[in-house]
């Protein structure tokens, strides 16, 4: 395949992030980033719905890419089970409006996405965010370091790296 669209998605309810990558001759690019802030003082079911409403939008307004690839952190468990479900439950319901398989590859989990793309399973924000742009050579936004965008990217890339997709060059 010349040219591969792999979706990433960093999913909360309180603030996920979506970025589109485009991966073509061994190397990435970032096509769109995105992310929402929910209010807190939301029951689950509105927050759900901002989710669902800002992803169908982001992939409304990317409509003309072509995604091969859905790519999510994979849940471990943490913190109560129906927020997070909620955020999954949400951004299932915007990929399917798009005909896009939730799973199209293994969810992986966040210190594995943070190892293979910064280096160190427990890297801060700020650190996959400089990974990110290093990768990508990105200039843009990436909304800043309380977003979610540069690690719905990470996850994006760690996919493509694991697949072989791309390389990581080390420094």
């Amino acid at each position: 395949m010349s040219k591969s669209i792999v979706l990433g998605l960093d999913l909360s309810l309180a603030s996920p992030g979506f970025a589109l990558v485009e991966i073509a001759k061994g190397k990435a690019k970032i096509i769109a980033v995105s992310h929402v802030k929910t209010n807190a003082k939301h029951d689950y079911a509105v927050r759900g719905r901002v989710i669902e409403s800002k992803l169908r939008t982001f992939l409304a307004e990317n409509k003309g890419e072509k995604v091969d690839y859905v790519c999510r952190e994979k849940y471990a468990g943490k913190f109560g089970h129906h927020s997070i479900f909620t955020a999954h439950a949400a951004a299932d319901r915007a990929l399917h409006d798009f005909g896009l398989l939730p799973d199209s590859c293994k969810p992986i989990a966040q210190q594995s996405v943070k190892k293979t793309v910064v280096g160190k399973g427990r890297a801060e924000k700020e650190e996959v965010e400089e990974a990110v742009r290093k990768i990508t050579s990105y200039t843009g936004e990436l909304g800043g370091a309380d977003s979610d965008e540069s690690d719905a990217t990470a996850v994006a890339l760690a996919f493509a790296i694991n697949e072989g997709l791309i390389t990581k060059e080390d420094e």
